[in-house]
């Protein structure tokens, strides 16, 4: 709920990005306000960055983004109320598209502008349900090591279980939501679609078809396109993803299928007659879309996703080098693509390998990243004498300890310089750590102090067996990851403290 501050800085932002007229669209991530203008040369770069909340003014990916931290929600709702923005969810094609011109754009920007937007919304709940399993498979291992028993059988276990599980189990319904309300489509026919992915027979066509089951059949067989199936649609084979889960807990699919329903959706409410628009209009939708989405678009976009999850497997296992160059390079550029917000292109390989093979290796190694930013603000926190800067740094510095690294970069390292680029040696330093070691995460979490029960082993029986006889298998790894984790952080935190010791001076030295 926005206070009266946060509508005072939301009424200066709205001024000075060009006025509501200016404004197309405006959604937000963690940090960042996201605006689509219709026109930046009405938008006053240095007054926004010369306001005391305002961190950054960034131009990229076709957004006009402007960088507030934390209180990032409170502001954007604050910022809807000013300036009168609900009405924009509902702009017509002609308006998307003037937004669209208003910087360039490639596939890149499209990306990133489809992930913000749809996947912003989910981030906290996606986050905060993966942290919860991860204290319960902590609650778990101190059990089994203390009493010899396991707590996965007792009432308490199953019910917060069921709230962290339920959901990433129906992840496709939620994002099938934001999704819809990002292509301009009714809500709960996005919902609709993703329900329909969730479907306990269509789940259990994919758990046949990854066991190999008698009667199982195969496109591509022997190729890396090799589409396992079990029944036909009119002689069509139904391809569903070839995995104990089927769609359940996966991120592209929805999307894709939500952005094509989308087109019938509008193309039906323009030409069917009122009279018959409230029924027709869903059904038409639901009915067309969703028969492309079982019979192309999942099976497409899953082999796509898979194949991409297995070229980073085969980087990851270079024999000695792999992992450990890997780690080094995304530990390197990590904080760099922080800055742009060109992070969030990443985001779907992690969410793909977590609901493919339970675990995610290829974005494991940027965990120290977020330490090595905090150690440089901790040496300018202790060096300066600068007031503001100390200022700036205990905040940036708390909030960094939690995850978010935004108010770090651009309100303390980065405009010194030095100490960035130490974040990004101590980011490479454990990166390579965290490759060498073969680290793996097991739910999607923030990259601060919570973020640590993320490389629990939160996998059931069920799900490891899963993969059993496969090179994606892996026996339950308990907590070794999390101190893999841990290790990691310490290196950061060091490299990144030391560095910036030794070689930064405060300009009044």
């Amino acid at each position: 709920m926005p206070n009266k501050s946060d509508i005072e800085l939301a009424r200066t932002i709205v001024d000075l990005v060009g006025g509501p007229q200016n404004i197309a669209t405006v959604n937000h991530c963690v940090t960042r306000l996201r605006f689509k203008l219709y026109d930046e040369q009405y938008a006053r770069d240095d007054e926004l960055e010369a306001l005391e909340d305002v961190l950054q003014v960034i131009k990229a990916n076709g957004q006009y983004q402007v960088v507030i931290g934390p209180e990032v929600i409170d502001v954007f709702d604050a910022v809807q109320k000013v300036g009168s923005l609900w009405d924009k969810e509902t702009l017509d094609d002609a308006q998307v598209k003037a937004s669209e011109g208003s910087g360039p754009q490639g596939i890149s920007g499209i990306l990133i502008d489809l992930i913000s937007s749809i996947v912003a919304p989910a981030l906290g709940c996606i986050a905060s349900t993966g942290m919860i399993k991860g204290f319960l498979a902590l609650w778990d291992f101190l059990a089994v090591q203390i009493t010899g028993n396991s707590v996965t059988t007792s009432g308490a276990y199953i019910a917060i279980y069921a709230i962290a599980d339920g959901f990433w189990r129906f992840l496709p319904i939620m994002l099938g939501i934001t999704a819809a309300r990002r292509f301009k489509m009714n809500d709960l026919i996005g919902a609709a679609i993703g329900a329909a992915m969730c479907y306990p027979s269509i789940v259990d066509l994919s758990a046949v078809a990854f066991r190999g089951a008698e009667g199982v059949r195969y496109l591509f067989q022997g190729t890396l396109l090799e589409m396992p199936y079990s029944t036909t649609f009119f002689g069509i084979p139904l391809v569903t993803p070839a995995s104990s889960g089927g769609y359940t807990s996966t991120f592209v699919p929805v999307i894709i299928a939500v952005w094509a329903s989308s087109y019938i959706f509008k193309w039906a409410n323009k030409n069917f007659p009122a009279t018959v628009k409230l029924f027709l209009v869903p059904m038409t939708t639901l009915v067309v879309g969703g028969i492309a989405t079982f019979l192309f678009i999942g099976p497409v976009s899953t082999v796509v996703m898979n194949l991409i999850g297995a070229f980073f497997n085969l980087l990851m296992n270079i024999p000695v080098v792999g992992g450990t160059v890997a780690g080094a390079v995304l530990g390197t550029v990590w904080q760099v693509l922080v800055i742009f917000g060109f992070h969030w292109a990443l985001v779907p390989i992690k969410l793909s390998n977590m609901a493919t093979y339970y675990y995610d290796f290829a974005l494991a190694p940027q965990y120290g990243c977020t330490w090595a930013q905090i150690a440089c603000v901790l040496v300018v926190i202790l060096k300066t004498k600068d007031e503001n800067l100390k200022k700036n740094g205990i905040a940036a510095f708390i909030t960094g300890l939690f995850g978010t690294t935004e108010p770090a970069i651009y309100g303390v390292t980065l405009p010194l310089r030095l100490p960035f680029v130490i974040s990004c040696i101590g980011g490479a330093v454990s990166g390579a750590f965290y490759g060498l070691m073969g680290s793996k995460s097991f739910m999607m979490g923030y990259s601060g102090l919570l973020g640590l029960t993320s490389y629990i082993d939160a996998r059931t029986p069920e799900q490891i067996e899963a993969w059993a006889g496969t090179s994606y298998y892996l026996p339950n790894q308990g907590i070794f990851n999390m101190i893999i984790a841990a290790a990691g952080v310490v290196i950061a935190f060091a490299v990144g403290f030391v560095l910036t010791w030794l070689f930064w001076r405060p300009k009044e030295e």
